[in-house]
């Protein structure tokens, strides 16, 4: 299989990748929603067990979407995605002293360690969404950790919430069958 057939083939099993940012909007809107009736004491608590969420219901998105997620052994494509989010779940080894020492600045650890895995999701696709979308991280969890103080947990989910859609949005917008020359492709529905 060519490089741009292991693409192909990534794009028509993901059907087009929505569950991920899909994922992240509710997953994330959840969290900030939450930071408005929960102590502030615990947001931090929030925030974490909001994260370790975006596995399950992600998977649970992409069940429904009927996306196929798992590691494809005839496609080494789904081996690196898996192994990108395995790069970016390392970053705890930072968030957790991060929670002990600075609990403030957890937010924006969390808020900007996971997007690094969609680098590879930009040069899995071929498609700049990826850099876009850790862009898009960086500059709204900065912000939103400056601009709200007194609830930097849930303006920073926020913030990563709408990364999300607007990732959600692009990805939305893709003629992966232009792109990809999918007409002739039973698979893409």
């Amino acid at each position: 299989m060519t490089f741009e057939e292991m693409q192909k083939d990534f794009i028509v099993r993901r059907k087009g990748s929505l569950a991920l940012p899909l994922t992240g909007v509710i997953v994330y809107s959840t969290a900030a929603l939450l930071s408005l009736c929960v102590d502030p004491v615990r947001h931090n608590l929030v925030l974490a067990l909001c994260f370790w969420a975006i596995m399950p219901v992600g998977l649970f998105v992409g069940r429904l979407r009927g996306e196929e997620m798992r590691n494809v052994e005839t496609n080494p494509l789904f081996d690196l995605s898996a192994k990108a989010r395995v790069m970016a779940l390392a970053t705890w080894a930072i968030h957790i002293p991060v929670w002990i020492y600075a609990p403030t600045l957890f937010p924006i650890t969390v808020g900007i360690g996971f997007a690094l895995h969609w680098i590879v999701f930009s040069w899995t696709t071929g498609h700049p969404v990826g850099f876009i979308h850790l862009g898009m991280r960086i500059v709204f969890v900065l912000c939103t950790w400056h601009l709200f103080p007194a609830n930097r947990m849930g303006a920073v989910a926020a913030g990563v919430a709408l990364a999300y859609a607007i990732s959600l949005a692009q990805l939305c917008t893709i003629d992966w069958r232009v792109r990809f020359n999918l007409d002739r492709d039973p698979r893409w529905a």
